[in-house]
């Protein structure tokens, strides 16, 4: 875990050369044939996402933020699977991080297991971007493909289907302070679609 939270710790330097501060939706079965690169969509009316950004940092690099992005998202959703609270802690914000908890508590006291295959992630996109009170968030829009199956103590299948891939879309906001001369992106909210 200490290499998930190192690597974890060089993506956060997203934007710049110094670091700066459940139920799938099942939508189709088949892979996707290639990955898509990351894209940003006009959502503000103060300007786009990435001119949010470059008021913040004049060398936001939008590649590397989203690389870094799809990076933590398939991170998170493995420790989300497995129960790794002590990843989680690194990861994710204080509310995101209490939700998953009880998640995990409550599959644990019906003796059930989780069982995560991630495919890959054919969209990244950003989709908003603001700056606030010192605090920068950016949303991301991920369209992934994995398989996930619930077991319970007996190795029965109550939920899922190891045999589909399904597509899972989330949004998922990150945030970071923007005074810091070491920004640290955190997950601080999720919703699926």
């Amino acid at each position: 875990m200490a290499i998930i939270a190192f690597y974890w710790a060089l993506l956060s330097s997203w934007g710049q050369l110094l670091p700066r501060s459940g139920d799938d939706k099942a939508k189709r079965e088949d892979a996707p044939a290639e990955q898509r690169t990351g894209r940003i969509e006009n959502t503000s009316s103060a300007g786009t996402p990435l001119d949010v950004m470059r008021e913040i940092d004049p060398n936001f690099d939008l590649a590397a933020f989203l690389a870094g992005a799809k990076t933590a998202y398939e991170l998170i959703l493995r420790a989300y699977a497995d129960g790794e609270i002590q990843t989680l802690k690194r990861l994710v914000g204080p509310e995101v991080l209490d939700t998953f908890e009880r998640a995990i508590a409550e599959r644990r006291l019906r003796e059930e297991m989780l069982q995560l295959t991630f495919i890959g992630t054919s969209e990244a996109k950003v989709i908003d971007a603001i700056d606030e009170n010192g605090t920068a968030e950016i949303v991301v829009r991920f369209v992934s493909d994995v398989v996930s199956v619930t077991r319970s103590a007996n190795d029965v299948i109550v939920a899922g289907d190891p045999q589909q891939v399904i597509e899972v879309i989330d949004t998922w906001t990150f945030a970071c302070e923007t005074p810091s001369t070491t920004r640290n992106w955190m997950l601080i909210a999720t919703e699926g679609e």
